[in-house]
């Protein structure tokens, strides 16, 4: 695969982590200077982990990772079947495409913008021999990890379907276009992208991203002492994070870890109260030092990767996503992630967006419509379960929903700088 274009700016996000191994040396020497073992320590006063998603080296799976790369634009049309970040959607049923009631942002219950499409087949399910996921995201960038700032729907069609041909279309074959029909049922659901639309009054339009191919390529790990060695420092960081203990009470290390632990508050509770225990101070320190040495693993698993990888995917059960934080990682659970509604089955985790792509984006930093985050993970039904059947000409559905795009889960870790 080439290289991705805009090498030099694609670090987006990664240009506020710690500087790889320095740091992790850095975080390590602090701890070891603040330790002061004295048998008297235990952990009941630490506050518990999240031990399911906030860190995944995954090196029990096989992940693959997604580049921006340029395209010429006929190729990223939909009968090429493309993953693509920006530009206006490719739908996969090209008729019964969400609806705006589905396409909003549920926190600013404004209309969602595009940001990419992953195209991902599944080799044991027939109905999903063509298979995409569609990512939307909220006009207000830096709120992407509220609830319902960001939405996915899956969509797919077995080989023989009403859209496209048993084999594959070569670039510039023709594309097989909609019944009359079909194109009928189509603009029932007044498409927000749809040509019609594109023509119509600037305001009305929606926002679009620079379309750029995600190129996906399998992960390889790169052979490179210093990175090898930045790894080795941040996990003996996170282990002597666990004895961590605060200085003598009353002295003036021990007032620089209180107003470190104070600083390190929520906003809404700093000032809540003058004394800060022994024990509060080393909890909240610790959770400082872990959430940096987590930090250093993110920065050092891309690293050992590529830095310009703006994706991670792995379908494989157990396959988690890697946080860049532990107390900013989202919950996982069954309320944050419940079972697929269409057929019960768990959702299980598919792919991750890193802040690597906010690079490719063209926005402003400075504007509130920005798009900022830390991640965002998309968990989708464990069976790929199909949508009812259809010959492409059925009306909208009485929820005024689509059948053919199954909404399903996203976790997103605030920014990184927030």
């Amino acid at each position: 695969m080439s290289a991705p274009d805009d090498v030099d700016d694609a670090v987006h996000g990664l240009d506020r982590l710690p500087e790889d191994a320095e740091n992790a040396a850095r975080a390590m020497d602090e701890i070891v200077a603040d330790s002061d073992d004295d048998g008297d320590d235990t952990d009941d006063d630490v506050p518990d982990q999240p031990d399911d998603d906030y860190e995944s080296d995954g090196d029990d799976q096989e992940w693959a990772l997604g580049f921006c790369e340029r395209a010429p634009s006929e190729t990223l049309q939909r009968q090429f079947f493309p993953s693509k970040v920006g530009g206006r959607p490719a739908w996969l049923d090209p008729v019964d495409v969400p609806t705006a009631a589905q396409l909003k942002c549920l926190y600013t219950r404004e209309p969602l913008d595009f940001l990419l499409q992953v195209y991902a087949s599944v080799d044991d399910e027939p109905t999903a021999f063509h298979r995409a996921v569609f990512l939307f995201v909220s006009p207000h960038g830096g709120d992407l990890h509220r609830p319902g700032a960001v939405r996915a729907f899956r969509s797919q069609l077995p080989r023989v379907n009403p859209f496209y041909p048993d084999e594959p279309r070569e670039p510039g074959d023709p594309l097989q276009e909609l019944t009359d029909a079909q194109q009928a049922a189509y603009e029932l659901r007044h498409d927000r992208w749809s040509d019609e639309s594109l023509r119509g009054a600037i305001a009305r339009r929606p926002r679009m991203f620079p379309e750029r191919e995600l190129a996906v390529e399998p992960e390889e790990f790169l052979e490179d002492e210093e990175v090898t060695a930045g790894i080795a420092g941040a996990e003996n960081a996170a282990r002597l994070a666990e004895a961590m203990t605060p200085a003598e009470e009353g002295s003036d290390e021990w007032k620089e870890q209180v107003k470190r632990a104070r600083e390190s508050l929520p906003e809404g509770l700093r000032g809540v109260g003058d004394d800060v225990s022994e024990a509060e101070v080393r909890s909240l320190e610790r959770a400082q030092d872990k959430n940096q040495v987590q930090l250093s693993r993110f920065h050092l698993r891309l690293r050992r990767t590529d830095p310009t990888q703006v994706l991670r995917y792995c379908f494989d059960e157990g396959a988690k996503p890697l946080w860049p934080s532990v107390s900013d990682a989202p919950e996982h659970n069954e309320r944050t992630v419940p079972p697929c509604p269409r057929c019960g089955s768990p959702r299980r985790f598919e792919f991750q967006v890193l802040p690597t792509l906010v690079n490719h984006l063209d926005v402003d930093s400075e504007l509130n419509s920005a798009v900022d985050f830390g991640s965002i993970a998309v968990y989708t039904c464990a069976k790929s379960c199909a949508p009812p059947a259809s010959d492409g000409t059925r009306g909208v559905a009485a929820d005024g929903k689509s059948e053919a795009y199954a909404e399903e889960c996203v976790l997103v870790h605030p920014p990184l700088n927030a």
